[in-house]
């Protein structure tokens, strides 16, 4: 008796769009903006800046803690350098650090502070040893510190934790900046944008095994300053912003992928167009919120980029599930699927009532679910990411 192996390929349901962006609970504090932003641990912080209109220029020194798990804000104690605005800062391990900015009085302070979440307290540590500055980048790399530019400087330094000492890096081989946008990705450090004696697009790579920096793919076709960008998932982006000549703030979105120099724009920022948009990772999650267009906002955002990801992608993923009907196991090759997913994307199993009986999250190209405890009837098969489907079909166990 001849044997014969039935294929089920999996078709591309249909896609609901928007899953990259989610609204969270506003800001706790006042709308502002040039505020700081950090991750530590597993909360994301916000604070200081300030708010100007047709009203007093206003400084803030609160500094407000946001937890993930219950979409909450809570207000922790206030920065040890008082009001400040325009303040620069990166994380180490499980201490945050924060520094320079412009004090009350137009005063351009390199002041340097650490914060301790388990204890809600701010340490001053060794000043930021170049000229007081407002707007200038921090980014962390193999456990050391580095902040630079700012206030049309170009000089850049690295931080040293365990001994609280700093040492000046190569600078970066252009004209100082102001309001440029910094971030580790990869090891390297990348900063772009900003004024530069006016807004520009230049975007620029730092090696710490050579002490050098590499011009590399301008961002977009548009130069800007005041924009906002971070690094997850082995890419880069910048976003929002403006161009202080025209007026115009921006709300376009673009993405680096370091090992092709090139950047894409994706959908816009969800929120309104703005300057000053300040953003922080947390794992896969990206935290952005406030910034001003005129208007100062306190609105708050979570990106995921891994559900960009998929949306932009999914057509590239070809899924077979055999055999088909089956008994005790059903096999799943999943082409095109790379690793960025794998422990994150899960298969489903449900009753056509909608009950779900098994999961199984994918951590290989090629895995096998056993269904032998499953009863005989026809099931539906789900390729999903958290609460966004990206592929179903029937299967059948007999």
């Amino acid at each position: 008796m001849k044997v014969f192996a039935f294929f089920l390929t999996l078709f591309v349901s249909t896609l609901v769009y928007g899953y990259d962006w989610d609204q969270k609970a506003d800001f706790g504090g006042l709308a502002r903006h040039r505020t700081t932003a950090l991750a530590i641990g597993n909360y994301v912080y916000f604070g200081l800046g300030h708010f100007n209109g047709a009203g007093p220029n206003i400084l803030f020194e609160d500094w407000w803690e946001y937890d993930p798990a219950t979409n909450a804000w809570t207000q922790k104690a206030d920065y040890g350098g008082g009001l400040m605005y325009h303040a620069s800062g990166f994380t180490i391990g499980n201490l945050g650090y924060v520094g320079t900015g412009r004090a009350p009085g137009s005063v351009l302070v390199q002041t340097f502070y650490s914060y301790d979440p388990t204890t809600n307290m701010w340490t001053q540590l060794a000043n930021f040893p170049g000229s007081g500055r407002r707007g200038g980048v921090g980014f962390t790399i193999d456990g050391y510190g580095y902040m630079g530019t700012g206030t049309y400087n170009s000089d850049f330094y690295r931080y040293d934790p365990g001994n609280d000492t700093w040492t000046a890096i190569a600078s970066m081989p252009t004209v100082g900046r102001i309001s440029a946008v910094g971030f580790e990705l990869g090891g390297y450090g990348y900063v772009g944008t900003g004024n530069a004696g006016g807004a520009s697009n230049d975007f620029w790579r730092y090696d710490p095994s050579t002490d050098q920096w590499t011009q590399m793919a301008n961002v977009g076709p548009i130069p800007r300053q005041e924009a906002s960008g971070f690094a997850v998932n082995g890419k880069g982006y910048i976003l929002t912003g403006d161009n202080f000549s025209s007026g115009t703030n921006y709300g376009d979105m673009w993405e680096y992928d370091p090992a092709t120099d090139t950047w894409v724009q994706l959908e816009d920022f969800p929120g309104n167009a703005r300057r000053y948009l300040s953003c922080v990772t947390l794992g896969d999650i990206v935290y952005a919120g406030l910034g001003t267009n005129g208007t100062n906002f306190k609105d708050f955002w979570a990106f995921d980029q891994v559900a960009s990801t998929l949306e932009r992608n999914i057509e590239d993923i070809e899924i077979t599930a055999y055999p088909n009907p089956t008994t005790e196991f059903i096999n799943l090759d999943l082409d095109g699927l790379s690793e960025e997913y794998f422990n994150k994307i899960e298969v489903r199993i449900y009753t056509l009532t909608g009950q779900k009986v098994k999961t199984a999250f994918v951590s290989n190209v090629a895995m096998k679910m056993d269904v032998s405890d499953l009863s005989r009837g026809t099931y539906i098969l789900e390729l999903a990411y958290k609460d966004m489907p990206l592929k179903t079909n029937k299967i059948s166990i007999q």
